[in-house]
This record gives C-alpha cells, structure tokens and sequence, in this order.
C-alpha cells in the first residue's frame, strides 16, 4: 500500500506526520462511510484581531517543538502575523509573530524550513520569517524578518529538486518560480501563461509524467520538471474549464494526488475567487499527455437553502473514513462580495446561500465515483483550509480560517474527524 504522508522536521527532532496528501497507510473497516455528524467543531479564535477583511495564511508546523501542529496566520488591518500555540483541541494561545506594513497586502503562506536549521519558519508574498527556535520558553519571541522575491497570490512547498527539503513556490498569476532554501531562497521561473487570479495552491506540485520528480500545475497547463528543477520546464495543456464572467477571473484551487490509485497522479481542482464554483478530478491517462475532466455533483441544496455555489477556495485530499481510497473536501468561502454584479460579473456566492464544507466519498471502484457529503451548514466559512492530523489519533482534520466574513467576526476554526 503506498503512504502519502508528508513528514516535516520540526526543531525537537520529533516528526509529525503533517498530512497535507492522502492518508492512506491506516485503513478502517471495508465499507466505512464518511458520516456528517461526526465532525466536532472547535474555535480556534474568535475574534481575530481586527474588524475589516483580509486573513493571510494558513500554515500548520510544529512551531514550538513540542511535538504538536500549531498555525500561523495574518491580518492586513491590523498589519500582524499570529502563531496559534495548540494546548489542546478547544485551548489555542496567541502570540505575535511580527507588526510592519509588509502584512497589508498578504494571502498565501506556507511553512518551510528557510535556512535549514531544523526549525519551520514561515513564508509570506516577499518575505519569511525565522523561527527563533525558543518558542517552547519563550513563546513571544520576536521572528527576525528576511525578503525574498516572491510575490503572488499562492504560496505552497515541495521538494523541487530532489534534495529532501521542502522549497517554495510561488505563483503570482502569471508566472510560477520555485525558491531553493539550500541556496539562499534562490528564485528559479518555472513559465506562465495568460493571467489568472491564482491557482496553484494549495498542492498543485506532484509528479504528473511519472519520471520520479515533481512537476507544477496552473489553469490550464503543467510545467514538466527537467531534472533538479534546472533548465526549461516544458509547457503542457490539461483540460481546464473556465468560469464565465468570473469574479475575479479565472482562479483555482488545485492537488496533485493519483485519484483512482493506477500509478499516476491527477489533478484535482476546484474553483474559486467566483461564484457558480465546481469541484473536478482530472483523470491522467497517459502520463500527462491524455487527460479526462470529471466534474464532481454539486453539494445539495438543504430544504428552505438557497440553490447554487459559492467560492470553493478551500480543497484538499485525504482518504477521511480511512477506508482505503482518497476522498476530496472542498468548502466555500463566507464572502458575498455582491458588488462585482454591477461590473457584469458574478457575486462570490449566490445572495443567500449558506456555505458548506462538503467531503466527497470516494466509492473505491475502479473508476471512482464521489458522493458528495456537507459536514456543516453555514458560519464559519472556509478560506484556504488545512488538513492534519491534528489530535494525533490517526485520521485527517480540518482547519481552516475565513477572508471576508458574512458573520458578526473574522475567526479561526478546528474540525475534528470523529469518524472511525
């Protein structure tokens, strides 16, 4: 059976088994069936500092070393990046990472080891911060600042070369680089395409042309990998499928996960920034030259709910009932942004509708099919969530944040899987 779980270094030297793919080394009973009712909710905070939107982030690492994930996120109004120390499930303690104008124009962000010094630090657009390496003592440690070129909407890592260290890659909409820490944050340009809003986080890296290194995805085409991550990287097209008069243009959610388990990775996709978002697997039938796009159900309608879908700005893969095969989660956002309707395009979410986190269930067959299946109804909203195995009891959880709130607060929040 293959193992999909990524382990990260912390500064402890325990290893945490940060599941950002699919969890597939620990399986419950056949037929296990993901049920909707066994997701308990936690706060993480609420409120976030802040009244006005725009959270950045959002990280999960072992940031203290206690052998437990912790998260980081930012705020533009209150130009602060947070780390959030995890006591337990229902306890997370603040503490500030740094103040600076830098932090008003933020979104994506990952944790990386910068500078190879066994701690995760942590990525934003333009800068890192260091990890101090005192945070178990001294949890208020200031984190000393270092730029970086990197600018751009979505911020994730992978091990580009080859050389077992997660790097960096950024993509700004329009070109895609990857940032090598084993050589000072070195800035290497993958190759773009016509402009986007985004669509390469949170996991579009993964190898699509099964010669054993991993390539990039963005809408519409991937970027195949010669070697190291040195030298051209050939452009090659998928069927992506644009929204019309999108929100903010065309924008996407995107994994690289091999889906229906024959040996190459697909893309799974979702997107996003827009109203009228659907969920897609991208079926890899010839090792990245042959391709056919699935499009999952949309979620249903609860009675009394108003029909459509917003955002899905959250997705990730993990196998959620542990049976074996990998489910898909995609949630939508809080943010109506209504306003974009008198620019002729679409409202973020239809007026009204309630959004969902929605896990689809992966039927195991051969050629899968998924049943989609809403694990919450309404607040709080999701805006690029994480999964982890957060509560180290062997399944994947859920984190997520909000970017614009349709609520009464901006907040952070823990789904905990009770499924068995």
């Amino acid at each position: 059976m293959r193992c999909y779980i990524e382990i990260r270094k912390m500064a402890s030297g325990v290893r945490i088994a940060l599941i950002m793919a699919m969890m597939l080394c620990m399986t419950g009973p056949a037929g296990a069936k993901i049920d909707a009712t066994k997701w308990t909710h936690f706060t993480i905070a609420d409120p976030l500092p802040g009244p006005a939107w725009g959270v950045g982030g959002i990280p999960l690492a072992d940031f203290d070393g206690d052998g437990d994930a912790d998260i980081s996120l930012s705020r533009r109004e209150a130009k602060a990046a947070y780390w959030f120390q995890r006591v337990n499930d229902s306890t997370w303690v603040r503490h500030t990472i740094a103040t600076g104008e830098v932090f008003n124009t933020q979104l994506g962000s990952t944790a990386v080891d910068c500078d190879l010094d066994g701690l995760m630090d942590i990525v934003y657009s333009l800068v890192w911060f260091k990890n101090p390496g005192n945070l178990a003592a001294e949890p208020g440690a200031p984190w000393q600042a270092h730029k970086y070129a990197g600018k751009g909407h979505d911020i994730l890592s992978g091990d580009v070369n080859g050389d077992g260290h997660l790097d960096v890659l950024v993509y700004d909409g329009k070109t895609a680089s990857w940032f090598d820490p084993a050589h000072g944050m070195k800035q290497t340009v993958i190759g773009g395409a016509d402009e986007n809003h985004g669509g390469t986080a949170p996991n579009g890296i993964g190898d699509l042309d099964g010669d054993g290194d991993n390539d990039v995805v963005i809408p519409g085409y991937w970027f195949a990998n010669p070697g190291k991550g040195d030298g051209t990287w050939q452009r090659h097209a998928w069927p992506h499928k644009p929204i019309k008069n999108a929100s903010y243009g065309t924008s996407m959610r995107c994994w690289v996960a091999d889906i229906n388990r024959d040996g190459q990775n697909d893309i799974v996709y979702s997107d996003c920034d827009t109203g009228h978002s659907h969920v897609y697997w991208v079926e890899n039938a010839g090792k990245g030259a042959e391709w056919t796009r699935h499009q999952l159900d949309d979620p249903p309608t609860a009675p009394g709910d108003v029909p459509g879908t917003g955002s899905f700005h959250s997705l990730g893969v993990a196998d959620f009932d542990r049976d074996g095969d990998p489910d898909i989660f995609a949630g939508e956002q809080e943010d109506p942004d209504t306003y974009m309707e008198a620019q002729g395009k679409l409202a973020m979410k239809p007026r009204g509708l309630k959004e969902r986190g929605v896990i689809w269930e992966n039927s195991g067959s051969k050629i899968p099919s998924f049943s989609p299946v809403v694990i919450h109804i309404d607040n709080p909203g999701w805006h690029d969530a994480v999964l982890a195995d957060v509560d180290g009891d062997g399944d994947t959880d859920i984190i997520t944040k909000i970017w614009n709130k349709d609520g009464d607060t901006y907040h952070a929040d823990y789904w905990r899987n009770e499924n068995d």
